[in-house]
């Protein structure tokens, strides 16, 4: 069971991008890779970094369509082609100077398992396969690519007593 002194302890949002920063689909058109983002995610992952978060991908895939995203939304970090999303995993931690438990990790398939079950806190997307929920200390109500990380990174920042500071100057 998830409780809040494990979402006070993070410290990094981190972030598979097919099937979680997008639907999971990919088009082909004129030699470019298309995915499409959600620009509700995109918001909600700059309020994390406002509130101090450092927020990154960690992809199985190499893509120009990531690499162009996470440099609109200056993310922390991008670490792509991870075919072994563990080893990646270990080396994201060692570069940021991070411990598993201080991380944020948001998956939807099979090869998210072994970051999930090192994670502070592991979700699961709503269309996530179901053998995230083995490992997912919860599902976001919402799919991949249609605002799963908007969910999932508002309740974080309510978690952490974040969520007031950030939003408050779009409710005055």
């Amino acid at each position: 069971m998830i409780s809040n002194s494990d979402f006070l302890k993070i410290r990094a949002v981190v972030l598979d991008v097919d099937g979680v920063l997008t639907d999971g689909r990919s088009g082909y058109g004129l030699g470019e890779e298309v995915k499409f983002f959600n620009l509700r995610d995109g918001h909600w992952i700059k309020l994390a970094m406002r509130a101090g978060l450092k927020v990154g991908i960690l992809s199985g895939r190499s893509s120009r369509a990531n690499r162009d995203r996470a440099a609109e939304l200056g993310l922390s970090f991008i670490y792509e082609n991870c075919k072994d999303k563990l080893a990646g995993f270990m080396k994201l931690l060692e570069e940021q100077s991070l411990r598993p438990d201080e991380c944020f990790y948001m998956g939807d398939d099979l090869v998210d398992m072994p970051v999930m079950r090192r994670a502070g806190v592991a979700v699961a997307v709503a269309d996530a396969v179901p053998e995230l929920d083995e490992v997912a200390d919860w599902r976001t109500k919402l799919g991949g690519g249609h605002g799963a990380v908007y969910e999932a990174i508002r309740r974080l920042l309510i978690e952490q007593g974040k969520y007031e500071e950030v939003t408050e100057r779009y409710r005055r």
